[in-house]
């Protein structure tokens, strides 16, 4: 357990100094305390969060007024467009290896290849929000969920995923726009749907996802509040009613956090949801342990609407 418990002190020191300086730190199991004393020691600007009416309906897709340049780097796209192409592979507190026993034990792929024969399942449809240079999701493409979106708020971490994901990146229908949502069951084919797009105002129909795997995206999303808290956990919850719109009944949420587990479990604390993973350690029905990941994982079923 002394992996586990570091890696919690050290969530902890980096939610204390985002909460202090209001500056960017990427999440993932690559931080060192050299890495936030680098940034800490930086000039790069710490923008504020975004301006919003906070009477906004998530679901009018209204875009959101970007911050002046004073707190929060989380909540611009200019710096996450300047990350990614300075870091075009950063796995997010873990790879795809560490996430499969725990991911795949809720929400299992039905390959349509598997042994047996018989009927065809039909595939499991996977949101993956903040994809951005997280190369190792190419790793659950492969390992079956081929019915995968995935979306970014910066257009340089789309152009990230459209490198490392290759030619499994599919190409709009001639009559489909790039802000409409591909129907994977009207296409007929494996592929990754790749779009820039923000959390707080998805460009996804209802029920369209069966799973949604997020690593650091919502504390991204709540850091961006920096000092004003508030307003942070207002667009934390923006997001996730977004995700309890756009996964169907029955659907799996799971979240691997670290800096803002508080943050996150309130935000998914509401009658739309039930608690699966509570982010504690626990054992894999294979006999993994979830201490392998550096972060917590947990994991919510979306109840009846």
């Amino acid at each position: 357990f002394e992996r586990l418990y570091m890696s919690k002190i050290l969530s902890l020191l980096v939610y204390i100094f985002f909460s202090n300086y209001g500056r960017s730190l990427p999440a993932g199991n690559a931080f060192t305390l050299v890495r936030v004393q680098a940034i800490a020691q930086s000039q790069i600007k710490a923008p504020s969060i975004f301006r919003h009416d906070m009477s906004i309906d998530s679901n009018t897709h209204q875009e959101l007024q970007e911050p002046a340049d004073t707190d929060s780097n989380f909540g611009r796209r200019s710096y996450w467009n300047d990350f990614y192409e300075e870091e075009s592979d950063f796995r997010w507190y873990s790879d795809w290896a560490d996430i499969e026993p725990f991911f795949n034990e809720l929400v299992p792929c039905e390959r349509s290849d598997r042994e047996g024969g018989g009927q065809q399942q039909p595939k499991t449809r996977v949101l993956l929000p903040g994809i951005g240079n997280d190369a190792s999701m190419v790793d659950m493409y492969d390992f079956g969920y081929r019915h995968m979106s995935a979306f970014d708020y910066a257009e340089a971490g789309i152009a990230c995923a459209k490198d490392f994901f290759g030619e499994r990146v599919l190409s709009p229908p001639n009559d489909c726009t790039e802000d409409e949502s591909i129907p994977f069951r009207l296409l007929g084919q494996d592929g990754v749907d790749l779009r820039v797009a923000d959390a707080r105002t998805l460009p996804y129909a209802d029920d369209s996802f069966d799973a949604v795997l997020e690593k650091g995206a919502l504390d991204a999303i709540y850091l961006s509040g920096a000092h004003n808290k508030e307003l942070a956990s207002t667009y934390l919850d923006m997001t996730v009613k977004e995700l309890a719109r756009v996964i169907c009944e029955g659907g799996i949420v799971m979240s691997i956090t670290a800096a803002c587990a508080d943050a996150v479990r309130e935000s998914f604390s509401n009658s739309d949801w039930e608690v699966i993973r509570d982010g504690e350690f626990y054992i894999s029905s294979d006999g993994f342990t979830s201490n392998n990941v550096d972060a917590n994982i947990f994991a919510w079923k979306r109840n009846s609407k």
